[in-house]
């Protein structure tokens, strides 16, 4: 190197210094930006999952129990028992408690769960209304498909939701729900009304 370019070199080397770290904060910055975004990711994954686990096992007993009531409600109108209000007080499928508290996250969940979630609780909390419609109020008295219509599309439906919930929490496969003569009753009462 000549003495000209190395005068050259130490009068730009302040400069050259500057430019060069300038580049390695840049370069700091963006390694660090994807880093952090990576990690957000992550934890939005596992915040998913946590949520997708507490709502799976709280499916898993909600339908469990209105699957066994169904079964006592379609038992009693084969036998023509008087469904009452000691029945519906000692039967009544306890409410939601998971989903109050986790509605504000299930955006956090992938869409097609959500939708399946919510028609779950949804038509449980039917079914919850419905039954307290058998007991007989003032002379007033609804037939059993207020309850078991409902209870029935909670149970039946959300099989492919927990399927799914499975694959993504890696839970084993929740056993299936035996609905007794609940559907049986209802093809019968929409027959009755058919004519």
């Amino acid at each position: 190197m000549s003495v000209d370019a190395y005068e050259t070199l130490r009068e730009w080397q302040e400069g050259l210094a500057i430019l060069v770290g300038f580049l390695l904060l840049v370069l700091a910055f963006l390694i660090n930006g994807r880093l952090m975004r990576r990690r957000d990711r992550e934890h939005r994954r596992n915040e998913a999952r946590a949520i997708i686990a507490a709502l799976y096992g709280e499916i898993v007993v909600l339908r469990e129990k209105v699957a066994q009531v169904a079964r006592l409600v379609a038992e009693k109108t084969t036998t023509r028992a008087e469904i009452g209000d000691q029945f519906v007080a000692e039967n009544m499928p306890p409410p939601p408690a998971l989903f109050e508290r986790l509605v504000d996250k299930l955006g956090l969940l992938p869409a097609s769960n959500v939708l399946r979630i919510v028609s779950f609780y949804a038509s449980y909390e039917e079914a919850r209304g419905g039954l307290r419609m058998l007991a007989p109020h003032n002379g007033l008295s609804y037939a059993v498909t207020t309850f078991l219509g409902p209870a029935l599309m909670a149970v039946q439906e959300s099989e492919g939701l927990l399927r799914r919930m499975e694959h993504e929490i890696g839970a084993e496969q929740a056993p299936d729900c035996d609905l007794g003569d609940a559907e049986a009753v209802v093809d019968m009462i929409e027959k009755q009304y058919r004519r």
